[in-house]
């Protein structure tokens, strides 16, 4: 029962989804290459840091491959979570979204994003604790609001596919 879709809306989504993940995918290359350069002493990390005062390091190369690389597993995730969500769009442009698949796709979207947020928070806490002592943590309201979005969607659908399995039972 499957009718593909007329607007142009959805098939935007989907190329947006795609250059996302054609950036997210440079920027994980970007980030595995600066976190070998600062992880390990070299020519390029030593001049970077020649400028930096010695007395007063505002963060140290241990710290910056840390950071790095936590951005590097966030941005693979972010990777992931796009890959995902451009599965439902094509399922939209096809005009089948309430199928079992983008049932499990949001949960894992949604899974995916707040183990991204608890993970960034603990190599924010890592990162703070190393360069000044200091334990915060960066709490970020918005990221979890995402979060129950996209859990109360993927219930949404499933409570869509329900109906629409029931619909086709019926005579």
């Amino acid at each position: 029962m499957a009718m593909e879709t007329k607007g142009p809306i959805p098939k935007l989504l989907s190329v947006i989804l795609l250059v996302g993940m054609i950036f997210l995918a440079l920027c994980v290359a970007l980030l595995a290459f600066v976190c070998l350069m600062m992880a390990f002493p070299n020519g390029l990390r030593d001049q970077i840091f020649a400028g930096v005062d010695a007395a007063k390091p505002m963060v140290s190369p241990q710290n910056m491959a840390l950071v790095c690389l936590g951005m590097l597993v966030i941005a693979g995730a972010w990777f992931f979570v796009l890959k995902s969500l451009r599965r439902v769009v094509s399922t939209v442009i096809a005009g089948d979204p309430f199928v079992p698949q983008n049932i499990s796709r949001l949960r894992r979207i949604w899974v995916i994003i707040a183990l991204a947020e608890i993970f960034r928070m603990f190599i924010h806490w890592l990162a703070r604790v190393n360069a000044t002592g200091a334990s915060e943590t960066d709490f970020r309201l918005e990221t979890w609001f995402l979060v129950f979005v996209v859990a109360a969607l993927a219930e949404a659908f499933r409570y869509g596919a329900e109906l629409r399995r029931d619909q086709e039972l019926t005579i």
